[in-house]
């Protein structure tokens, strides 16, 4: 009966309408006191509803002996209406469309001018507010000096309440690296640009719109610019500066490394000495469902799914210690939606700017072994 009630409800009655309606159907023909003992409302709310109905055409009446019976209307009459009200829309729709077009034409870009630190402040309010991921080009140390690290600390405490990410490109420096450091934990992920490309000026790209900012010290500038256009050019050349930049700046070698790693088909996984992950590269991401930015800063403790041998472990540790590759194919690790795994992995240690950094490749070998 409820699951009834709510199929009338959705064709634009109210509840009590709609309780009004079965239970007629209901009764048969009946006195408005009936139907109100019934439903347990007062006979002169009842009378309210039916009139509303009969004139709705669900509920008719006849008079008889000076009383007045009412009827409900069969069920089918709830299809008619329906179906009339589809032939009005229809009827409808060219000038519906005809109306929609005549907007979209008259669609311009929208752009707004902020003048001075307090305004530029609202660049930022604006991206909380659109609330969608961004893309940033940034030179960090000045927007410190600009707005205070209470502001920015602010900001970011607030975009990740809001689970938003960013991605940035930013000059190295040692507040750039401080900053870096914490990308684990406030839903970011940077890259320092390359020394050819320097950068004075400040550019966000968020849900459609595009933010330029000059940090001019006499009077600091921002337009922002909403258009579709705009957007999907900024974006993408946001897109191929992204690619030429690197998670740290190093050498020809570290670049190329990293450049090889994002196109092979092989697994890569790069940690720290401390065993803190600090590189992924997109097959690993698809072999195990992780993004870089989730595992950034943790340790592989969190793909162990308790079901490789202890003893694998510390040979693994025994071998790395000594400088030498371990190789295993009786690992058993998870991904992120749960599946285990068996997997032939290489673990080698290197050395690399004064750090020591351990490198794994993997395979997932679960079938070739089931067959085995």
């Amino acid at each position: 009966m409820v699951q009834t009630q709510k199929i009338v409800e959705q064709l634009g009655y109210t509840p009590n309408e709609a309780k009004v309606y079965l239970a007629a159907l209901g009764l048969g023909e009946c006195h408005l006191s009936e139907l109100a003992a019934k439903l347990k409302l007062p006979a002169s709310s009842v009378g309210v509803i039916v009139e509303k109905l009969h004139k709705n055409g669900l509920m008719n009446f006849y008079v008889k002996k000076r009383y007045k019976y009412w009827v409900a209307e069969p069920p089918e009459k709830l299809l008619r209406q329906l179906e009339q009200r589809e032939e009005v829309v229809r009827a409808a729709m060219p000038a519906l469309q005809a109306l929609r077009k005549a907007e979209s034409a008259a669609e311009v870009p929208h752009i707004r001018m902020f003048e001075g630190t307090e305004e530029l402040k609202l660049v930022y309010e604006d991206m909380l507010e659109t609330k969608h991921h961004v893309l940033g080009i940034i030179p960090w140390d000045d927007w410190i000096r600009l707005v205070g690290r209470r502001f920015m600390e602010d900001f970011i405490e607030r975009r990740v309440r809001q689970y938003l990410r960013m991605r940035l490109l930013i000059p190295k420096s040692a507040v750039a690296e401080e900053m870096k450091a914490r990308d684990g934990t406030e839903l970011r992920e940077t890259r320092y640009l390359p020394r050819d490309i320097p950068i004075t000026a400040t550019l966000f790209v968020y849900g459609g719109k595009v933010a330029v900012v000059s940090l001019n010290k006499k009077l600091p500038t921002a337009v922002l610019i909403e258009d579709e256009g705009v957007y999907e050019t900024v974006a993408a050349l946001f897109e191929e500066l992204w690619n030429r930049s690197t998670g740290e700046e190093g050498s020809r070698e570290e670049h190329l490394f990293r450049l090889l790693a994002e196109r092979s088909p092989q697994p890569l996984l790069v940690t720290n000495e401390k065993t803190e992950i600090e590189y992924a590269n997109p097959a690993w991401e698809a072999l195990l469902g992780y993004s870089l930015a989730e595992v950034r800063g943790k340790t592989p403790q969190l793909f162990q799914s308790g079901k490789t041998p202890r003893e694998v472990y510390e040979k693994m540790w025994k071998t790395l210690n000594a400088g030498a590759h371990f190789h295993s194919d009786a690992m058993v690790d998870k991904k992120k939606n749960g599946e285990l795994f068996r997997l032939q992995t290489t673990i080698f240690p290197v050395k690399s700017g004064g750090r020591l950094f351990y490198v794994q490749m993997l395979d997932d070998i679960t079938d070739r072994k089931r067959a085995e």
